[in-house]
């Protein structure tokens, strides 16, 4: 029995991976889709460009830890929609990480469940790279660097936003801390998703800075296992359906008070906001201190025109993500019930 390719397609949040996902798209109808969002709504999948190829949510959790079990019953459903002429004959799969999820433990299952391992394999890790977020995302979050080193490939967005030097300069960083895999500008060739890679033994723990402002990193050997939780790295989510619809001026106020309450802990806001005048959402991408991206979309992907927004945040409270949302929510109910002039 010929095994499937599975490609592994990783980086923190707010790479690029559902804009490299869909100039992949363009190009290749022979895919079937696994999304892995963190929040308990998916909003990815509304972005991708499937163009007929089937796509499948993971939701509520980092597919390395929380939702293996999905994935392992995904995966099954998939083969057997496949065998049975149920969904197109696809010839690769690609599995869309949330930007937490840590590389060697998203590919435990594909090594570890026998029915699996007879019918896919992992091809490869692509991990993309944010050049504009640059070394602060590494020193910042964990997650960023575990992806670089467990790249096969790293692919290289918003090159376009930095000079030439500080490229070259982040090129050479990157290279330090994995060697052995090759760097691409995105929107990267379709023809990457056909290179096929050994998969390596990693030896996981600590990494630390040797000095401060540096990018010279040393692995650090820890003998405690893993935490097998989405709290892993101190990373939460809380979602927001909401059935109303405010101005954009309102929405501005809200999307301030939301930043205010966060603080530092900010780390990625994303979602779809109905607002008045507009006949499709607005689509909100936000990550971290940087100003939020807009965009209007022409018409709702789903046909629920209900608000829905995720947020990320960094805290050592498991609360905190859930309690700012809820005060969030508050909020927009007073705007709501605000009378208009």
């Amino acid at each position: 029995m010929d095994r499937i390719p599975v490609v592994v397609l990783t980086g923190f949040l707010g790479s690029g991976k559902t804009t490299q996902l869909n100039a992949w798209l363009e190009q290749r109808q022979d895919l079937a889709l696994l999304i892995n969002e963190l929040g308990d709504i998916g909003i990815d999948q509304h972005l991708t460009q499937q163009a007929g190829v089937p796509v499948t949510l993971l939701a509520g959790g980092c597919v390395c830890c929380v939702v293996q079990g999905s994935l392992s019953s995904t995966l099954r459903n998939l083969f057997m929609a496949r065998k049975n002429g149920e969904i197109p004959a696809f010839s690769k799969v690609i599995l869309e990480t949330t930007g937490a999820a840590e590389p060697s433990g998203v590919l435990a299952p594909l090594e570890q469940d026998p029915w699996l391992k007879k019918r896919f394999y992992c091809q490869s890790v692509l991990t993309v790279v944010d050049v504009a977020a640059g070394t602060q995302s590494i020193q910042s979050h964990p997650e960023c660097l575990e992806q670089i080193q467990a790249a096969d490939l790293l692919l290289l967005s918003r090159t376009d936003q930095v000079d030439e030097a500080a490229l070259v300069e982040f090129r050479r960083q990157l290279l330090a801390l994995n060697p052995d895999a090759e760097q691409h500008s995105t929107p990267a060739p379709a023809a990457l998703l056909e290179r096929e890679f050994e998969r390596r033994c990693r030896i996981t723990g600590s990494l630390t800075l040797k000095a401060p402002g540096s990018l010279s990193f040393s692995p650090a050997m820890s003998l405690t296992a893993p935490v097998a939780a989405a709290s892993r790295h101190q990373l939460y989510s809380a979602s927001l359906i909401w059935p109303h619809r405010l101005s954009w001026q309102h929405w501005q106020a809200a999307l301030r008070q939301l930043a205010s309450q966060c603080g530092d802990a900010l780390v990625r806001v994303k979602g779809l906001l109905q607002v008045e005048g507009l006949d499709g959402p607005l689509l909100v991408q936000w990550v971290g201190a940087a100003d939020p991206e807009l965009t209007p979309m022409n018409r709702w992907p789903d046909g629920d025109i209900c608000t829905r927004l995720v947020l990320i945040v960094r805290h050592q409270s498991a609360d905190f993500a859930g309690q700012q949302m809820a005060h969030w929510e508050q909020l927009l109910e007073q705007l709501h019930s605000a009378p208009t002039h």
